[in-house]
Parts: structure tokens; sequence; C-alpha cells
């Protein structure tokens, strides 16, 4: 996310102070988690942002949060909740923390520079996932640069023509993330039952589609 590249193209996207901070505890020791489970905890009190997670990895349990501001914060009563919610008894061995200082933007290049991922600001914290995105824009940078090569013309055209569908996704998505989180009783609304359900039977659709969509058409899940 703090690509040289862009904060050259655009230093006015990168601030002088964190704008988003990631922090993980790695807890090794005993408890009830299930090793073979992804826990995802949507409250506005443990991540303002997106979700606080656990999972295993290695023999280390990864316990983590997100936030603007005060992330320490954040990720002591996270870390304090698991503990006690299950039972856990060890130490933390380790803390690894990431902060960004680019503001959350799309930005695809200009002229022959294409970039892709983090980099381009392609961050969905509706979707809670990145990587899909990331390899989405690799594909669809590859093909700009040969049809340029193919026409003559600038690469940074077709990848903004490849890339605007899922633009707007992640634009619309945004404005999902703000009214979804603007408050803890909206977060609850929107993990209702019924949504989970319609959101669940959605992905099952979308997944049997994508087995026929060609790589850069795929709908991208969770929806």
């Amino acid at each position: 996310m703090l690509s040289k590249i862009r904060k050259k193209l655009q230093p006015d996207y990168f601030s002088n102070k964190k704008t988003g901070t990631a922090l993980n505890y790695y807890f090794k020791g005993t408890g009830n988690l299930d090793p073979n489970r992804l826990y995802m905890y949507y409250n506005r009190d443990f991540c303002p942002l997106m979700f606080a997670w656990v999972y295993l990895k290695d023999d280390k349990w990864v316990i983590g949060t997100g936030a603007n501001e005060n992330v320490l914060e954040y990720a002591n009563r996270f870390y304090n909740y698991v503990k006690e919610k299950y039972c856990l008894k060890g130490e933390i061995v380790k803390k690894e923390g990431f902060a960004s200082t680019q503001k959350i933007s799309t930005f695809l290049g200009v002229d022959n520079i294409l970039l892709v991922g983090d980099a381009a600001g392609l961050i969905d914290l509706y979707r809670g996932v990145g990587m899909d995105l990331a390899a989405l824009s690799g594909r669809l940078a590859i093909k700009s640069i040969i049809r340029s090569e193919e026409n003559t013309t600038s690469p940074i055209v077709h990848y903004q023509k490849l890339m605007k569908k899922t633009i707007k996704k992640i634009e619309s998505n945004e404005k999902k993330q703000a009214k979804r989180y603007a408050s803890n009783e909206s977060l609850e609304k929107s993990l209702s039952s019924f949504n989970l359900l319609k959101d669940g039977i959605g992905m099952i659709l979308a997944n049997q589609i994508n087995k026929l969509l060609p790589p850069e058409k795929v709908i991208l899940l969770p929806t």
C-alpha cells in the first residue's frame, strides 16, 4: 500500500499521519478455539472499519483488528474479550502491525504506468478481501498492454476501460460500508438472519456462474 511509484505520481494522496493501522497479537497456548475456523467479529467496539479476526497460523493464534485511530485500544479490548470467551491460557509471544499513510482512493496509473492491487487502491472493506482484486487487476493490466501494442495506443486507456465495472463496484461497496458501520445497530441489522441467508444464496449462485465465466469477468465474492 506504500507504493513508491504511486507516491511519485500522486504525492497529495499520502498523509503525514497514519490513515489506518492493522495490529496482530500472536498468542501461543491453549483455549476453546477451533483450529479449522476463521473467526470474524463484526462489532464497532472491536473494529470500527471492517471486522476483527482470530485464526490459527502454524502453532500460534492470530488475534487482530484494524482502526483509523487508537488501534491499540481496540486490539487490547478485543484480545481481552477473546481471552475470556475462549478461556485462553498462555501468552502473547509477538505483536505485529502495519500502518498506512495512503488515503483510500483508486488510481490506476497514467500513460504507460499501470498500478495494480493495493498500490492502485483496490481495497474493498465491505467484502474484507483484496487478493482477488490484485489478481484481477494484474490480469487486466497485461491485457491492456497487449491491446496497446496491437493498436499503438496508451495502455492506461484500455486499463481504465477494462477496470471500469470493478471500480464502480468498489465505490458502491464503499457507500454500503459507511452505511453499515454507522452504528452497532445498523451493523447488527446488516448481519440479520434474513440478510445472511440472502447473501449466502447469492454467493452459491455466483460461485456456480463463475465456473462458466472467463477469469476477467468473474463475480467477486463474497457479493
